[in-house]
């Protein structure tokens, strides 16, 4: 994802996804399903690499009870969530979820890798 993204003005955490608004009036709906499959975690990173395992993880997100999670800012490059139920660890950089809004993969077609880059 080497393009230039706008800058996030709003995330509204609505009950089931949230309401991003972008620079220049842009708006996108990101279903809480699909963050929590887009975790960027190690954990959750490698259960993406392959279909089947990557399945697996969607049908246990979707199993889930519906809930909204907290949110907070990581620095100036990102955003956190926190849920009661899955995975909280992974930190999503605002090029991520610029990706899921725009139904793009989040991974760029990579996959997880241990270690340093």
């Amino acid at each position: 994802m080497s393009e230039t993204i706008p800058e996030l003005k709003r995330l509204e955490r609505r009950d089931l996804d949230v309401l991003l608004t972008y620079d220049g009036g842009q708006n996108f709906i990101v279903t809480y399903d699909d963050i929590k499959h887009a975790c960027p975690c190690a954990k959750c990173s490698p259960q993406r690499n392959d279909d089947e395992s990557s399945k697996i993880l969607r049908r246990e997100i979707e199993s889930m009870p519906p809930e909204k999670p907290k949110v907070r800012t990581v620095g100036k490059y990102a955003i956190a969530f926190e849920w009661v139920n899955g995975c909280s660890s992974g930190i999503y950089r605002f090029e991520r979820i610029w990706a899921l809004a725009n139904k793009l993969d989040p991974d760029d077609g990579k996959s997880y890798v241990h270690g340093a880059w």
